[in-house]
């Protein structure tokens, strides 16, 4: 079944008939012969295929046709008496912020949102907001000037960015790649260990927790499925029966997001302390799938008010996010996801409330896959 849509790309109206699970992308690309938009992960994470819709930049590769019907599309090709991006165009060439060029249509895109939403960004705001667009040739070091310099411009003759900035998102220090807790949380990350390991598509973690709570007060929640659930952070239980439930889970890894929703069962053995947990679900607009059992038993620690968790989770995800069965990207990952979890688990043991969800950014799965590459390579040697 075909869907016409009316689109407004490059300043041109136009209508194309598609399915509705086609990606703007191929809208451009295949119906429209836009090739300057470039594909590369079709995931949401690289940014080479970022356009400006309605004025704001989306990833085309992960966005359907059919939620842009009316839209006004700009492309690579497009800026047509477009001042910001003529003066970008030149900057990028003046300061050598490009070279292979595959990244540059998506970045142009990007740098343009970036001088009509701040009036005077320094550096490390400049840097954070392309954390989603990745160059693989640059350094960044050449598009930063280029974005400076046209701001600069811009600011020497008295000319307003095109709309408000949101206040800037600025990381401690250098770069971080987790956005910044709440400072009124002070729990420190767990001392966990365990490993990491995959046998064929199933991906298997294995960690050990420290809570500074007595194992009896910690089984009682960890028991309780509907009061352990909101701990782990995008998890929500919306029915349970028997023992049987059903609910989602949200993930967020740097632009991409996926909810999956399913079912599942559990169980507890209450003498053991230990309890089991398995599951399955579906993300309906991602085209994902995950299945996976969770194994956690419950222990005294080094004194009476402590407790060790054991963990043992297995998990097999297919489809769009199938890359991240790969061990060197769940090791960071589950450690980060574990750390809110312990951090929740003492709030609500301690009688407060979970703490928001914290998002894993793009440049820290950039950071987490060469840094697996390299420790390969020095092994090798």
């Amino acid at each position: 079944m075909t869907e016409t849509l009316s689109l407004t790309v490059n300043g041109e109206a136009c209508k194309v008939a598609v399915t509705p699970r086609t990606q703007l992308a191929e809208v451009l690309r295949d119906h429209l012969d836009l090739t300057g938009t470039h594909l590369a992960c079709e995931q949401g994470v690289c940014g080479a295929c970022t356009v400006l819709m309605n004025g704001e930049p989306v990833r085309s590769c992960i966005t359907y046709a059919q939620s842009c019907d009316g839209a006004r599309i700009e492309t690579i090709e497009g800026h047509r008496d477009d001042p910001v991006m003529d003066r970008l165009r030149a900057a990028f060439s003046r300061h050598h912020a490009l070279q292979c060029g595959f990244c540059t249509p998506g970045m142009l895109a990007t740098a343009r949102d970036i001088i009509t939403r701040f009036a005077d960004p320094d550096e490390a705001t400049i840097r954070h907001e392309l954390s989603g667009n990745l160059c693989r040739c640059t350094g960044y070091v050449g598009i930063v000037e280029a974005i400076r310099d046209v701001i600069a411009q811009r600011n020497a003759e008295g000319l307003e960015s095109a709309r408000p900035a949101p206040a800037p998102v600025r990381p401690r220090g250098a770069f971080a790649p987790f956005q910044a807790v709440e400072e009124s949380r002070t729990t420190p990350a767990p001392a966990s260990t365990g490993k990491v390991g995959s046998d064929g598509s199933w991906t298997s973690i294995e960690r050990s927790l420290t809570m500074a709570h007595p194992p009896e007060k910690v089984w009682a929640l960890f028991r309780d499925i509907r009061a352990v659930a909101p701990c782990v952070p995008g998890a929500v239980i919306e029915d349970v029966s028997g023992s049987g439930f059903s609910g989602a889970m949200e993930i967020r890894f740097g632009p991409i997001r996926a909810r999956f929703g399913g079912s599942g069962s559990f169980a507890n053995d209450d003498a053991d302390r230990s309890g089991t947990i398995t599951g399955q679900g579906d993300d309906k607009n991602g085209r994902s799938k995950v299945r996976g059992e969770l194994r956690y038993r419950v222990t005294p620690g080094q004194d009476a008010d402590s407790s060790t968790v054991n963990v043992d989770l297995r998990f097999q995800l297919q489809g769009l996010l199938a890359q991240f069965n790969r061990p060197e990207l769940v090791t960071d990952f589950a450690d980060h996801i574990l750390g809110q979890f312990d951090a929740n688990c003492d709030a609500v043991l301690s009688g407060s409330q979970p703490a928001k969800a914290r998002q894993l950014s793009g440049l820290g799965l950039g950071w987490t896959v060469l840094r697996s590459a390299l420790r390969g390579l020095f092994r090798r040697k």
